[in-house]
């Protein structure tokens, strides 16, 4: 049990890294695209056009082409994933069913919704990722394990936030009770763009999806904190499930947010 706990953390810590460091890398690369131009020079004088694919955003399995008649960036389902050999990217849809991974996934979604591919079912059309790696049978949620996972889940939280935001060993109350900070950082980690104080179910997905294979209560405790069911779980409803007051769920995702960046930037 020990051994799972600790490759828990582990993996929630890498793939919280990797899903800061992608954040980080599509700031900077909106940054370069609002930037980019295409300097057109001639004899007599020069212009500068604007790249048309460089604003505009697709979806999951869509990319940018520029249409060659009116020169507008427009999405298109992606041309061609990159062969994968890789287990460990593998994905398991909602469906049941693997796949190369989470590019061929959504590329074949976005060919049945567009009409493109005769390989289509009515599942195709509605499908995700459940979890990573290959489909397998999955345990069912233990009702003790379910009890538990709040502390373990703080305990998890608690480690991670040891390792990104440093908390004085003088305050020896806010030390002791840390764990508050760490479940408070991870719901604004949770809260991506628009940032709305609103947990939705496609952003838990980040942390749903990488536990789901090791965890068979991870669906179930998530399904609890959203305790009014409107789909999406609020700071408060983050704090109650994890077993802290309305009172000390205070919201830090600015200052959390800007700690951040100096560190980024130090």
């Amino acid at each position: 049990m020990h051994k799972l706990i600790v490759y828990v953390v582990l993996m929630l810590f890498v793939f919280s890294n990797i899903e800061a460091k992608k954040h980080r890398k599509q700031q900077k690369n909106q940054v370069t695209e609002e930037t980019n131009v295409i300097e057109v020079s001639t004899a007599t004088n020069s212009e500068v056009k604007q790249d048309p694919c460089s604003k505009t955003k697709c979806g999951a399995g869509k990319e940018c082409v520029i249409n060659p008649e009116s020169g507008v960036g427009e999405c298109k389902c992606i041309n061609l994933c990159a062969d994968n050999t890789d287990l460990r990217r593998r994905v398991c849809s909602n469906h049941n069913t693997t796949w190369q991974s989470d590019c061929h996934l959504f590329r074949h979604r976005c060919l049945c919704l567009e009409g493109l591919s005769s390989d289509c079912t009515d599942e195709h059309k509605h499908m995700h990722i459940d979890y990573y790696g290959e489909c397998q049978s999955l345990p069912k949620c233990r009702k003790e394990v379910l009890e538990d996972f709040p502390r373990r889940m703080r305990e998890w939280l608690d480690h991670i936030i040891s390792k990104k935001i440093h908390v004085s060993k003088d305050d020896s109350d806010h030390y002791t009770r840390k764990w508050i900070d760490a479940i408070i950082w991870k719901f604004c980690d949770l809260d991506k763009q628009p940032h709305d104080r609103h947990v939705s179910r496609h952003e838990l997905f980040p942390l749903r999806a990488p536990l789901l294979a090791m965890e068979s209560c991870i669906s179930d405790f998530l399904d609890n904190c959203d305790a009014n069911t409107d789909h999406k779980i609020t700071l408060v409803e983050w704090g109650e499930c994890l077993g802290a007051t309305d009172a000390e769920m205070e919201d830090k995702c600015n200052q959390f947010k800007a700690s951040q960046e100096e560190v980024l930037n130090a």
